[in-house]
């Protein structure tokens, strides 16, 4: 019988993680297949993964450069979902990867999770731009800065890649909707932001005019694109594009921030928890309250793009702005009672039982 695919995954407390990681474990085929680990933060939270889902663990961060080489050197897969933007630790990774391939002969894959932020401009919520990315052109993608958010991660990624160290694939999601499905933190960030600050005015709002375009994705649709990438890499006859090439958009809703606050208006007034629909830009205190400190960069620019490869390689997003399908307005009510429920300032709810649950409907 032979050993079990080694899979390190990375960020499996987080929204995005978490997820990947019930839809790796509710497929029973995986199971027998991958011996999976998960590099997690806090020794409490390790022990809660070891013990309820029977994982091995390694307590660190991205910043225990020694720890993540070794996890690293010991895995034939490593899924990084944890920061886009900690060179550190994505260059400690590929290190420990390369490290792997040079003890074993086997090209290992490291599956990056990136963001469409890299794709951002500066238009502070002033216009719409006509530029739409395409991830089979991606120069276009490699001549943005490696100075600018994402790019540091991405070029160290690609450029492992390209060199043959490893077998890499960057992901590059735009804004994430939808509940997550992981052990602990299942909301993600722009939408629960804008959520929280309508309802600390009384109102939603949006960032300037409110006037440029973004795109968006479920997160099961992303968890599942992920798994695709990972069963073609490990085929006899990998077919997706890698390395130099190994850039994946994956949006399935286009909208206009101002319209995005608009839809939370309406549907949160509707479900009786906004005293009117109306929407209005937030002052520049009210933005950096309710959105932080690169509120302008994360919810007033643009950033447009398109996916090509991945619905070539197969990925069929059952989310969207499709006809017949629900889409990211149709998850604003949903992402209202994901912020009731984890509450603001408080230690994310444990969610185990209700990985189960989803395990045992696959």
């Amino acid at each position: 019988m032979s050993s079990k695919i080694s899979l390190l995954l990375i960020g499996a407390s987080g929204f995005i993680g978490g997820t990947v990681l019930t839809t790796l474990l509710a497929r029973k085929d995986y199971l027998d297949r991958f011996a999976i680990t998960v590099l997690i933060r806090g020794a409490e939270r390790a022990t809660l993964v070891r013990e309820n889902l029977g994982l091995d663990t390694v307590v660190a961060d991205l910043s225990d450069r020694a720890a993540v080489v070794a996890a690293a050197e010991n895995a034939d897969v490593v899924i990084n979902t944890a920061n886009a933007d900690h060179p550190e630790g994505a260059a400690a990774l590929v290190e420990g990867l390369t490290n792997r391939k040079s003890r074993t002969g086997n090209t290992p894959t490291y599956i990056h999770f990136s963001g469409t932020g890299a794709l951002t401009d500066q238009a502070e919520g002033g216009f719409a731009a006509d530029k739409v990315y395409d991830d089979e052109h991606v120069d276009d993608i490699k001549a943005i800065p490696v100075t600018y958010v994402h790019r540091a991660c991405d070029t160290i990624v690609s450029t492992a890649g390209e060199k043959g160290d490893i077998r890499s694939y960057i992901i590059m999601p735009p804004l994430i909707y939808g509940r997550g499905t992981g052990p602990f933190h299942r909301t993600s960030v722009q939408i629960p932001a804008l959520i929280r600050g309508a309802l600390r005015l009384g109102q939603s709002c949006h960032y300037g005019q409110g006037l440029p375009l973004w795109n968006a994705v479920h997160v099961q649709d992303l968890a599942d694109l992920s798994l695709l990438l990972l069963e073609d890499a490990l085929s006899t006859a990998p077919k997706a594009p890698h390395g130099a090439e190994g850039f994946y958009f994956c949006a399935t809703d286009s909208f206009q921030w101002k319209q995005l606050a608009e839809e939370i208006g309406q549907r949160l007034h509707a479900h009786g928890v906004l005293p009117t629909e109306e929407v209005r830009p937030f002052t520049d205190e009210e933005a950096a309250e309710a959105l932080g400190t690169w509120s302008g960069f994360a919810y007033g620019s643009n950033s447009r793009s398109k996916a090509i490869k991945a619905h070539k390689l197969g990925w069929k997003p059952i989310h969207g702005d499709a006809p017949g399908q629900e889409g990211l307005f149709d998850s604003i009510v949903e992402e209202f009672e994901a912020v009731i429920e984890e509450g603001k300032d408080q230690a994310p709810k444990v969610h185990f039982d209700e990985m189960y649950a989803l395990s045992s409907k696959k």
